[in-house]
């Protein structure tokens, strides 16, 4: 969980290209399945660090020693991912 925070953190700051963030924030163009919808990576990332929004998320990423603080703490919330 935590190397998946750290580089979330990476993308957010925009260091890995735009098409990584794209993917990160879920924005992909086409159809979707059937079924129940899937769980986007960024719901993960918002439920591990329990900040509320993504203009929160980001804001903090930016500051790599916030991102750092907030990363070694992570939620103990169990998901099913």
């Amino acid at each position: 969980m935590q190397q998946k925070l750290a580089y979330a953190g990476h993308v957010l700051r925009g260091s890995s290209g735009r098409n990584a963030l794209v993917i990160l924030e879920g924005k992909i163009r086409g159809k979707r399945a059937k079924g129940r919808p899937r769980r986007m990576s960024f719901d993960n990332v918002r439920q591990w660090t329990m900040l509320k929004d993504y203009n929160e998320v980001k804001r903090n990423a930016g500051d790599r020693e916030a991102w750092r603080a907030i990363t070694r703490q992570p939620s103990t919330e169990e998901d099913d991912t």
